[in-house]
């Protein structure tokens, strides 16, 4: 089973990322919306950390090689299949040799493309993710680009078709992809370097800032008023970093760490955002605003409780049935 790729613009094979290697230097990667990819694999059947392919900011599409169960979840899209619009957030039947293209909107900036039975790519330190800025994992250690074939595992789709037929998450997952127009709320809780920042510390939270253009999987750089204490500041003693982390660099300007984030890093550490919020802020593009809150460790710990077991086993309900095409009996 394989799919060929005609057209892709930011796409790459991810998991849930290589974690427990960071001491040695290797970035976790991993999905930018964790959420987002688990419930895509749940659609279809498979572990929520499966490995399926991540779209950023762009259209994508493909060819199957042979019949499928799909879904696409994350940023609002449409999902074309030969010239006919299929729903996302939910499992498709598609037939060899159908096309099937992503068209990205306006809300939201990554989709998920999942597959019953897994993208059949290497295991490397116990993921399948790509780092491309080290050449490793994924596919060949690099994006995904036309022409490709992209091998998956085989399984019984009529089966899985059978257990996942019709099946959606619920309301409020659907409608977590921030708004263009919403100001996206980071909750936090104090960073590492908190205590060097003293009366500053509680200005990061009276502004609104902007998603500015330099951001990609390895951070997001907000624009907007600076926190004078880190111009003071400047560099510190390199220090362990990690996704969510909010850095302060020289300019005083906030770089909130992403799924491709560095492992050590010189700049002050004045927030980490919980892991709910991180996964919400990387469907926000540029233009868009955000503003943090604080939180207690306590309640952060809850919240991540609660958001990792969700991603864990995401709870699916019940609608009405519905394919597209022929049934595949």
């Amino acid at each position: 089973m394989s799919i060929e790729i005609i057209n892709s613009f930011f796409a790459s094979v991810q998991d849930f990322g290589r974690k427990g290697y960071r001491s040695l230097g290797v970035p976790v990667a991993g999905a930018m919306d964790q959420l987002s990819a688990a419930y895509a694999n749940t659609l279809v059947g498979n572990r929520s950390n499966e490995a399926l392919i991540e779209v950023i900011g762009g259209s994508f599409s493909f060819k199957i090689l042979k019949e499928s169960l799909i879904a696409v979840t994350g940023a609002d899209a449409d999902l074309i299949v030969n010239d006919t619009k299929a729903r996302t957030w939910k499992a498709l039947f598609v037939n060899e040799g159908s096309v099937i293209e992503i068209r990205l909107k306006q809300r939201g900036l990554v989709n998920y493309i999942s597959f019953a039975g897994g993208i059949d790519v290497p295991s490397l330190m116990q993921s399948k993710s790509t780092y491309y800025r080290g050449g490793f994992g994924g596919f060949h250690g690099r994006l995904l680009k036309n022409g490709d074939v992209l091998p998956l595992k085989t399984t019984d789709v009529h089966s899985v078709l059978d257990e996942v037929a019709g099946k959606r998450p619920t309301k409020d997952v659907l409608e977590r992809i921030p708004d263009r127009d919403e100001i996206l709320n980071l909750r936090a809780t104090k960073g590492i370097h908190v205590d060097l920042f003293s009366e500053d510390f509680n200005r990061i939270f009276q502004f609104i800032y902007t998603v500015g253009s330099s951001c990609d999987r390895m951070g997001y750089r907000l624009e907007g008023q600076c926190i004078e204490k880190a111009r003071i500041l400047g560099r510190v003693i390199t220090t362990a970093v990690d996704r969510g982390y909010v850095q302060l660099p020289p300019d005083g300007k906030p770089i909130v760490l992403m799924a491709d984030s560095q492992t050590t890093g010189g700049y002050a550490v004045i927030l980490h955002v919980i892991r709910e919020d991180v996964d919400r802020l990387a469907q926000c593009s540029t233009g868009h605003k955000v503003r943090f809150s604080l939180v207690d460790t306590m309640t952060a710990e809850q919240f991540t409780a609660l958001y990792s077991s969700i991603l864990r086993n995401p709870p699916l309900q019940e609608p009405e049935e519905e394919y597209y095409g022929e049934l595949p009996w």
